[in-house]
Formats: structure tokens, sequence, C-alpha cells
């Protein structure tokens, strides 16, 4: 099939999807982030302490290289590098459990 066309539409960034299990699995989803990957963060079956310390660690890394930080889901945050922006869109509740039930399936 020598026929077939690139498609010039997609982009060279990537969706990480990372559930880290310890404090040293942290380095790689600050890796992603440098990388210039958007990092999709599930804490939700850790423990609470160690949930939270994952976040602060990888939320301040976040902001140290000027990027942003949202949670979208209880211990589900999204972690995005500077060149992109991340925006809530108000939707109803349905909507939006429809949306965290679609991601939760990845994990």
């Amino acid at each position: 099939m020598d026929n077939l066309l690139p498609f010039g539409g997609l982009s060279p960034h990537k969706i990480r999807v990372c559930c880290p299990k310890s404090f040293e699995d942290a380095e790689e989803a600050i890796n992603a982030i440098k990388a210039d990957d958007m990092l999709l963060v599930n804490l939700a079956a850790l423990e609470s302490k160690l949930a939270q310390r994952l976040t602060d660690y990888i939320a301040g890394s976040t902001f140290a290289l000027s990027g942003e930080r949202m949670e979208i889901g209880k211990g589900v945050f999204l972690f995005a590098p500077p060149t992109f922006s991340i925006r809530k869109i108000v939707a109803s509740a349905c909507c939006e459990f429809r949306i965290f039930r679609a991601l939760a399936s990845f994990w």
C-alpha cells in the first residue's frame, strides 16, 4: 500500500497514564512531563498518606517546570507541561460521571 499518505494532524505529544505503586515510581512521572507529555495519574488505590506525598511531589515538580495540574476525580490527576493549557468545561454531573467512568476503564 504505497499510495497511503501520512496524516499531518497527528501531534507528537502523548498522554501517559501512570498508576504508581511507590514513591520511587514518581521519577518516571516527572520524566514524562519533562518530555513534554501530559500525565494522567491514578492514586485512588494507594494509602492516603502515600497518595498525598506523591501528589505533592509531582505537583511541585510540575509547578517548577511551569506546568499545570487539575484533579479530575477522587485520586485522579492530570498534569500538563507548559506547552499545554488545562481548561475545565462546566458540564452536568451526569456527563462528568460518564467521562470519569470512561477514563477509569483504562486502568
